[in-house]
């Protein structure tokens, strides 16, 4: 492994200039549509000053219309439309059917009608019959689930198995499918779903065994999907179709991580060194890469000295200006915008352009804001390092769809939480864009997730997707001893997001590890996967 070094050692300091809450509504006006405009609108709407038509101009304002943001809106917003959508969508299923039928009809799903007896069942039937969900129902209250469900057409077929929650499909609708009903239903589109669904469920043993009459040729089925079929392939024994399925899902493939994983399945299953080395010649960093040994040489470490001056890394709109303006620029551009960000404080910008430059082929692994850090191990260390370049590119002010925050990217309920244990009585979301306070939070919380989980790739599962679902999966049956692991429940885990973000993060830690002169391998980090 080879690393390149750019300049000197790191040393930050910097005052935070961005306010907080904006304090009215002239704080928007020259604000771009983003998500960040959109986490400031969120947060003006939790005012309790805020008034109904300052609400309505700033639904003007949104970009994203999440189901958090639509609450806040109709909290404030004097229409009682707005209101009655929000209040039946938040409502309790015990609740909700105490309600007129036009907000049973917007709270009320196929998920919810398998908690509920037939004669209830039979009743909201009638109440919602002008609503498509009331030609649905029939399957959930029938005494033979599976039976009424096969004698729907495709659309309603996948409506139905896609929407009724995992515990009612291993009940109900685990039963193999003939291959001419295959044949009929194969075509459309939401099949995707549900192969995810049923391949990713290992508690589904007859199912799946249907799949391979899938015909592989299908232009609806998307490289996910092949590649999942053909890991189902591979646990049923069909080795040979195993492969032409990976075939399909290679040439489907657009990313080079997907690609880099369909040929190291196709080297794990046939041994064919072509396979590897193809992998060995691939220009991304990844846990199939590493696991092959690929020597790549475009690992960069860029350090450098001082704080930009004049530039608040903790405004969110900064960076939204920078990733506006790289758009659509050169190499030679991107690489010229970079050199105006080669500070210590703004680091995880220049990585950022220099990467883009680069096509994604040169791989930045810069250490940023170490000063905060200077009492934790190297193996924290590397951890939090490795976490950060996933959740954020180690960008201070980043927020998330959901409103995730910082570096970090901590959901508001855990910084609260942590802020509450830490006695911080000034505490403020916006905080989280602070290096320091989003590294001390990461680092607090790992001190909680590692009392609970001992392997890194666990704990970015737990850090993903929260220590219940790992603790749940980990309890499922994945992980276990057995042919093709744990690399074939890595493939596995349920949840699409951690699936792809604990690869991620164990390949980021392999890397920052040996930067910091920890000498370990992949195959060294899995083989205690087993021993556990």
């Amino acid at each position: 492994m080879h690393f390149n070094l750019f300049l000197g050692v790191i040393l930050i300091c910097f005052t935070p200039l961005f306010a907080k809450v904006p304090n009215d509504l002239s704080f928007f006006e020259d604000k771009p549509r983003s998500i960040a405009k959109d986490y400031y609108i969120y947060r003006y709407l939790q005012k309790n000053s805020t008034t109904s038509s300052e609400a309505w101009k700033l639904l003007e304002m949104s970009q994203h219309m999440s189901l958090k943001l639509f609450h806040a809106f109709a909290s404030r917003i004097d229409d009682p439309n707005f209101k009655k959508t929000s209040k039946c969508l938040k409502m309790k299923l015990g609740e909700l059917l105490k309600q007129d039928d036009e907000c049973l009809a917007i709270g009320f799903d196929l998920y919810d009608a398998t908690k509920l007896n037939t004669k209830t069942l039979k009743s909201i039937e009638k109440r919602l019959n002008s609503y498509k969900i009331s030609n649905l129902l029939h399957v959930i209250y029938s005494n033979k689930p599976f039976d009424e469900l096969l004698k729907s057409n495709d659309k309603d077929f996948f409506t139905i198995f896609n929407s009724v929650g995992n515990s009612y499909r291993e009940k109900y609708f685990d039963k193999k499918l003939t291959k001419e009903k295959i044949k009929k239903i194969e075509k459309n589109w939401q099949i995707n779903t549900a192969i995810k669904l049923i391949i990713t469920d290992i508690k589904m043993k007859n199912i799946n065994k249907s799949l391979i009459y899938i015909d592989r040729f299908n232009p609806k089925l998307s490289h996910k999907s092949l590649f999942f079929l053909g890991l189902n392939a591979l646990k049923l024994g069909y080795n040979n179709l195993a492969m032409a399925f990976f075939d399909e899902a290679y040439k489907k493939a657009y990313y080079k991580i997907d690609k880099d994983k369909v040929l190291f399945w196709q080297f794990l299953v046939s041994n064919d060194k072509k396979y590897k080395q193809e992998l060995k010649n691939s220009f991304d960093l990844n846990i199939y890469t590493l696991l092959v040994g690929a020597k790549n040489r475009r690992i960069m470490i860029a350090k450098a000295w001082e704080t930009k001056p004049n530039y608040d890394i903790t405004d969110p709109f900064n960076w939204i200006k920078l990733l506006k303006s790289s758009k659509n620029k050169t190499t030679t551009e991107l690489e010229s915008m970079a050199q105006d960000y080669l500070y210590g404080s703004t680091l995880p910008h220049f990585s950022y352009l220099m990467e883009k430059a680069s096509g994604y082929k040169d791989h930045y692994f810069p250490m940023p804001y170490k000063k905060y850090l200077n009492s934790v191990s190297k193996k924290r260390l590397a951890l939090i390092y490795a976490i950060a370049r996933q959740e954020s590119r180690f960008v201070p002010s980043a927020i998330s769809h959901s409103y995730a925050l910082g570096m970090m990217q901590f959901m508001p309920f855990l910084a609260r939480a942590i802020a509450k244990e830490k006695n911080l009585k000034e505490f403020d979301l916006d905080d989280m864009f602070k290096p320091q306070i989003a590294l001390d939070f990461a680092n607090t919380h790992l001190d909680y997730l590692e009392k609970h989980l001992k392997n890194p790739l666990f704990i970015a599962y737990g850090y993903n997707g929260g220590i219940g679902f790992t603790k749940r999966m980990l309890k499922s049956g994945l992980f276990k001893k057995g042919r093709y692991e744990p690399f074939l429940s890595m493939e596995l885990v349920p949840y699409d997001e951690s699936r792809e973000y604990g690869k991620k993060v164990l390949a980021n830690y392999v890397i920052y590890m040996n930067i910091l002169h920890q000498k370990i391998s992949i195959y060294e980090i899995f083989n205690k996967i087993m021993l556990q």
